[in-house]
């Protein structure tokens, strides 16, 4: 049977394109770097609170929209792009992006949806996707921030893989 198809699939490629064209400058490096690292704060406080498969969470950043793993993520590849400081990462890159990880979040509510019925339904009608609007929240179920949590759901790993590509944009400004 093949090996179903994952987003970190698409990533390498994607990040290897990028660099290729990338033009970085000293200004575009630090704009996207502010966006990266913000990224991968939003992605480290979600993940400290998820129990993948646990209870539906509602706590920390799922209060507020249901998917602020995905939302830290599309926050740091705004940084890539920005540190790519072409327009094919507008043009190109970021479509490709977001189209992976729109079909990876339809994917997931659709999971979510089966997993826990009435409770996500709920959570959905109260909560938006992936953008927070204000007044839209949840109740909390008083779930604290864990290290350990972020630790078991592999975060990282993201962070490592996430901070070495800054450092190969770095490396490619000074080779250019």
């Amino acid at each position: 049977m093949p090996r179903k198809l994952r987003r970190i699939d698409a990533h390498l490629p994607l990040a290897l394109v990028g660099l290729l064209v990338a033009r970085p400058s000293a200004g575009s490096l630090a704009a996207g770097a502010v966006l990266v690292l913000a990224g991968i704060a939003v992605r480290a406080w979600a993940a400290g609170f998820l129990d993948k498969g646990g209870p539906l969470c509602t706590d920390g950043p799922y209060r507020f929209l249901r998917h602020p793993l995905y939302l830290g993520s599309l926050i740091a590849a705004l940084g890539f792009v920005v540190m790519m400081n072409v327009i094919w990462g507008w043009a190109i890159i970021l479509p490709l992006f977001l189209l992976l990880y729109t079909v990876q979040m339809l994917g997931e509510e659709r999971h979510l949806r089966a997993a826990y019925g009435d409770a996500h339904q709920r959570y959905a009608r109260a909560v938006p996707i992936l953008l927070p609007l204000p007044g839209r929240r949840t109740e909390t179920q008083g779930r604290r921030w864990e290290l350990a949590r972020a630790l078991r759901n592999r975060e990282q790993w993201h962070v490592v893989v996430t901070l070495s590509l800054v450092a190969l944009f770095i490396l490619r400004w000074r080779a250019l």
